[in-house]
């Protein structure tokens, strides 16, 4: 029966006109300098490829259509960029993973599974379950709206949550799904919360009780919930949020339109405010994969998370947003070479962090700066050291690494549980070695049980 709605369900896509992909190729460029990365942005905003990846050491993976793969190989060629093919056909790549998907046994509402990957509701219906399963130690946060209507939501995690003396406990922040394509964060994300709450990893459940004695944890799964669903529904590949962005090659025509078209979506990872704002990394061309918006905050769905951080930024203790891929531990600064004053303490933590997810698995990430090998502005984890004065703020690239590029944003789903597995022993390195504690440990049980389980009906 399942078998059945899965080829209908394909045969709906198909005549919805989703993005086939056929004939594109993924192709990794060299970088070595910001001149060749200008080179990049330039046939990105020519419409001749579309950027896939951040520059890491020392190149950058493009998609490049049919039509425009004999233009960009001379152009390529005549700025003396090197390159190779690593996908041929993205198509076929895009077309099995949704035969795979549309196959799966879809779960119970409420419930999850960590073999497939999920949509924005199957999240939301689990945070649900969660917090009624758990109401002692969580409580579900609705941040804000995003462009589209769709509800920025987040679990805040603490022994005895609904006492007022949890809200001066330390807090850690936890974020993922900025970038739409990248499927495997937010199913990383909610194996995190299981796992805290003792769902999963529950040989960990007393490290995990002591934890949210001492914390109050808040963690946002999907914060481009229009992007990711967007990615699901019209086009696999796709970062950006949905909103209106403004003319390609901010090209208007006479009677206040657009010359050429108009372009959808923001990169949300370059929408906070940062020093040197819409200057590094990015392209002011709103059809770019990289295009950060008019100014800092312009989104909805950065102003939301902006306005609740501020607010409680004299608790901050720890910020983590999370991406893939390329299976990095990055440390500000994003968008400068300059060294911060904690970089000492950088070095120190992120040793920690990638021994502990290579003890799980055997997979070895990499700890550097974020500049490294070419800076951005406007991202997230600059803007909450930078604004919100957070020391310990970080951006995990998840798997696949850098040289499995093939795969890239398409993780096989038999690695979303092993992926989730050793970032969930990568998170605990950090918080063992955050840097400054804020304020003074309270005692706010209130003589209430913290049991990581409430044992009254959740119904």
């Amino acid at each position: 029966m399942f078998r059945f709605l899965g080829i209908i369900s394909l045969s709906l896509l198909v005549a919805n006109c989703y993005k086939t992909y056929d004939g594109y190729k993924i192709v990794r460029v060299g970088i070595d300098s910001e001149a060749d990365y200008m080179k990049i942005l330039k046939l990105e905003t020519q419409d001749l490829l579309e950027i896939f990846t951040e520059v890491r050491s020392g190149h950058m993976d493009v998609l490049i259509g049919p039509k425009s793969w004999l233009t960009c190989q001379y152009h390529f060629k005549t700025g003396g960029l090197k390159y190779k093919v690593g996908t041929d056909n993205v198509g076929k790549e895009v077309e099995e993973e949704h035969k795979r998907l549309l196959l799966k046994t879809p779960v119970a509402p409420g419930q999850f599974s960590y073999d497939t990957y999920h949509r924005i509701d199957t999240i939301y219906a689990r945070l649900d379950a969660l917090v009624a399963k758990h109401r002692n130690i969580s409580e579900l946060l609705e941040l804000g709206e995003t462009y589209e209507g769709r509800k920025i939501r987040a679990i805040r995690i603490t022994s005895n949550v609904s006492s007022d003396a949890t809200n001066n406990k330390p807090m850690i922040w936890l974020d993922g799904g900025i970038h739409a394509r990248e499927w495997v964060v937010p199913a990383t994300m909610m194996y995190i919360i299981d796992s805290i709450l003792g769902e999963e990893e529950r040989d960990k459940s007393d490290r995990m009780a002591a934890l949210i004695d001492k914390y109050q944890i808040v963690i946002a799964p999907s914060i481009n919930p229009d992007g990711y669903e967007y990615s699901h529904e019209s086009e696999r590949l796709w970062r950006k949020n949905r909103a209106p962005a403004g003319c390609r090659g901010n090209k208007e025509n006479w009677f206040g339109g657009c010359f050429y078209s108009l372009c959808y979506g923001i990169d949300l990872n370059r929408n906070w405010e940062t020093p040197f704002f819409g200057q590094v990394g990015v392209s002011d061309d709103p059809c770019s994969l990289v295009y950060p918006g008019k100014a800092p905050f312009d989104q909805k769905s950065t102003a939301v998370i902006k306005n609740y951080l501020e607010a409680k930024k004299d608790k901050m203790e720890l910020f983590v947003t999370y991406h893939s891929y390329s299976q990095l531990f990055l440390t500000p600064f994003g968008y400068t070479h300059n060294l911060t004053e904690d970089h000492d303490h950088y070095v120190e933590v992120g040793k920690a962090v990638v021994n502990a997810i290579a003890a799980r698995h055997g997979y070895n990430y990499t700890a550097m700066q974020g500049a490294q090998l070419y800076p951005v502005s406007g991202d997230s984890f600059d803007w909450a050291y930078t604004v919100l004065g957070v020391v310990d703020s970080y951006c995990f690239e998840l798997r696949p690494d850098g040289d499995s590029w093939r795969v890239g944003f398409e993780l096989p789903e038999d690695q979303i549980l092993p992926t989730a597995e050793e970032n969930v022993d990568g998170l605990l390195a950090l918080i063992e070695n955050i840097k400054y504690e804020i304020g003074e440990e309270s005692d706010d049980s209130g003589g209430e049980s913290n049991d990581t389980e409430d044992e009254s009906d959740p119904s």
